[in-house]
């Protein structure tokens, strides 16, 4: 049955209820802290673009940045909310890890320096100049490049030590409900990102395995964290990419390459090719000289980072103290 032409004149959508606009929470301020440790995530990331690569110490004075950042941002917090005294708790005792951590990477590049220092020593044993080098340097430098080949497997254990308690820390959710927490998120997820950087990049072994993305519990409106995450994702993409195509290992590839250098003098020695064992001299110093170069770089800004890690671990441990009265 039709119904009558006045009703059917009308539309549907004049019988709609009318629907009240909503009101639409605005988005929460974004804090000091935020904003300048966003500016220096951007800053960083603007780097690794075009091709770019971003090396170790680019990264490490990103984190020691955001220590810095920290540490300003403390000025407006003298007390610690109780919703934050586990976190605080939890972040003093991973603070430990990353102090522990530090030391490692100081004794890693200890073992490095010892290892461009054996190797200098089989250049000098056989770079004779236009004269052959004698059976005796010959075979003291085999030797001496054989027990260098032992510190390259300390190195590769001393890494399997260190590389599991990253993983762990690198797969915690990261997530911040108050100003405190974030400044404690923001502090660790860089540290952690750096050390887990400075590992592979120190690491003898080429197939050296990459870390895990970092994982964050919740929608965030904090623009560093999503830097940190999309960082973390862009680095271990292009490292598989390089690996794939050299075998070489994120950001260090002056290891990789001195590495190589040293073993292809060492075979051109045992088969006692004389042209070839001047190339692969002459590379191997090169490498040696570069490797050193990036080491004494990388040392002088991992003291940097241990240091102002344990200013932010002092400023923690003064607000606990005002606030609960030690």
């Amino acid at each position: 049955m039709r119904a009558p032409a006045m009703l059917r004149s009308f539309t549907l959508r004049q019988f709609q209820p009318r629907v009240l606009p909503v009101a639409v929470a605005p988005l929460p301020e974004k804090t000091r802290f935020d904003r300048e440790l966003t500016a220096e995530l951007d800053n960083l990331r603007s780097q690794g673009t075009d091709g770019g690569e971003i090396g170790l110490a680019q990264l490490l004075d990103a984190a020691i940045t955001t220590q810095k950042i920290a540490l300003d941002s403390f000025v407006n917090i003298s007390y610690i909310d109780d919703a934050d005294r586990g976190a605080v708790d939890k972040y003093l005792e991973e603070n430990v890890e990353i102090l522990d951590a530090c030391n490692y990477f100081m004794d890693k590049m200890e073992n490095i320096n010892e290892y461009v220092d054996s190797l200098r020593v089989v250049v000098h044993l056989v770079d004779s100049g236009s004269a052959k080098p004698n059976a005796v340097a010959a075979t003291r430098a085999l030797e001496l490049l054989e027990s260098c080949q032992s510190i390259e497997k300390r190195c590769k254990s001393m890494g399997n030590r260190v590389g599991s308690c990253f993983k762990k820390l690198l797969k915690q959710k990261l997530c911040h409900e108050t100003e405190l927490n974030e400044i404690m998120c923001g502090s660790k997820a860089m540290a952690l990102l750096c050390c887990r950087f400075l590992e592979i990049g120190l690491s003898f072994d080429s197939k050296s395995g990459f870390f895990p993305t970092m994982k964050q519990s919740q929608p965030t409106s904090s623009s560093w964290l999503k830097l940190v995450l999309e960082l973390a994702k862009q680095a271990e993409g292009s490292a598989e990419k390089k690996l794939q195509k050299r075998r070489y290992c994120l950001l260090m590839n002056e290891l990789q390459q001195t590495v190589t250098a040293a073993r292809d003098l060492k075979e051109q020695i045992k088969g006692k090719r004389e042209m070839e064992m001047k190339y692969a001299v002459e590379r191997l110093k090169i490498s040696c000289r570069e490797l050193e170069d990036v080491v004494e770089i990388i040392e002088g800004r991992v003291k940097d980072l241990y240091k102002i890690l344990i200013d932010v671990r002092m400023t923690f441990l003064g607000i606990i103290s005002q606030t609960y009265n030690f």
